[in-house]
């Protein structure tokens, strides 16, 4: 029975894992259309599988909290305190269904809600751009997402546990989940890891194993969010600097005398760049070709940063912009802790 499982199970794996590189293949280019790009890149066929992934958390966390009072909870129960029996167990296994409840529930704000009050840094963000499907201005630090189809302020991703994407209006609840779930994976691992020494059973082996595999995935995804609040910026703004960090590394990036950025590329090149900061297509190239014999602005042709601006500029004395660390996010409030309380929303 397992063999005829595992059967059935790898070449679904090797289909998943390869279709997207090789699907002129034929074998590859079938399981692609029909299977890979609508249930995974598609986002209006299957919409049920938005709520397949809550629904598999769900099933995860009652399967694990059944075999802990089934199997576990009473070969454990005379060592631990009265306080974990009492207090944190109880609270460990409701926090993450209570919060992740909320994280569902409450939606983050659109931007025809509230005025934005962010401000346009000309760079990542620019003003004077409306939204391709919503028609309505696109404001700094929103992001369209097309599975909730609306503009969210302060956007940041769409988490698919939770079905619901995460902005301004609910990153408290969304950062509650996740610290609820990291404590309950870490101090159930760490718990059941000691207890072993004294209770030796296979389903108390099985949980911690699973716990210990589920937090350290928490504890990374905990890490990269606590860097990008950090950093004062959003999952959706790093994409953004990522591509500008690129196109310093290839000699792109330059300011004029007013300190307006643009970013650059040989006049010989016929190649227009229709979207420069949401496509890394000319980024990807040596750049060494871009480094010309002559230094004279004339030998380049000068874009906005803006994906939204396929025009060309006349650029005066340009200045290469050499390190992406002269660049200043005016996002960043100068720390964890005041970007935290800044995206924190309560009204």
């Amino acid at each position: 029975m397992g063999l005829f499982i595992w059967i059935l199970i790898l070449p679904q794996l090797v289909l998943f894992l390869f279709s997207p590189l090789l699907r002129t293949r034929p074998v590859f280019r079938w399981y692609y259309a029909k299977v890979f790009h609508p249930v995974f890149e598609d986002v209006n066929r299957f919409r049920w599988k938005y709520r397949a992934v809550p629904a598999f958390y769900l099933t995860i966390y009652a399967y694990c909290t059944f075999l802990f009072f089934k199997d576990i909870e009473s070969l454990i129960r005379a060592r631990l305190l009265r306080i974990e029996r009492l207090l944190i167990i109880p609270g460990a296994l409701s926090a993450p269904i209570i919060t992740g409840l909320l994280t569902t529930w409450i939606k983050p704000k659109p931007t025809y809600a509230l005025p934005v009050l962010d401000a346009y840094d000309e760079l990542i963000f620019h003003s004077g751009v409306n939204c391709r499907t919503c028609k309505l201005p696109k404001y700094a630090r929103t992001k369209h997402c097309p599975i909730c189809n609306q503009c969210v302020q302060l956007a940041d991703h769409h988490c698919v546990w939770a079905n619901n994407c995460i902005g301004r209006g609910n990153y408290q609840y969304f950062y509650l989940f996740l610290v609820s779930n990291v404590f309950l994976t870490n101090y159930g691992f760490l718990r059941l890891l000691f207890l072993q020494r004294f209770v030796h059973s296979r389903q108390l082996l099985i949980l911690s194993i699973l716990l210990g595999c589920f937090g350290v995935i928490l504890v990374i995804f905990s890490y990269f969010q606590f860097v990008l609040v950090r950093d004062g910026m959003t999952t959706n703004e790093e994409n953004k600097w990522l591509v500008v960090h690129d196109m310093v590394r290839a000699r792109q990036m330059v300011t004029d005398v007013a300190g307006k950025y643009y970013f650059r590329l040989p006049a010989n090149d016929q190649e227009s760049p229709a979207e420069p900061l949401s496509s890394s297509k000319n980024l990807s190239q040596d750049p060494k070709k871009f480094r010309l014999s002559n230094n004279s602005p004339d030998t380049y042709v000068y874009y906005s940063t803006n994906p939204y601006d396929n025009a060309t500029y006349e650029v005066k004395d340009p200045k290469e912009v050499t390190s992406a660390s002269t660049i200043t996010n005016i996002y960043d409030e100068g720390g964890f802790w005041k970007n935290l309380v800044a995206r924190l929303d309560f009204t």
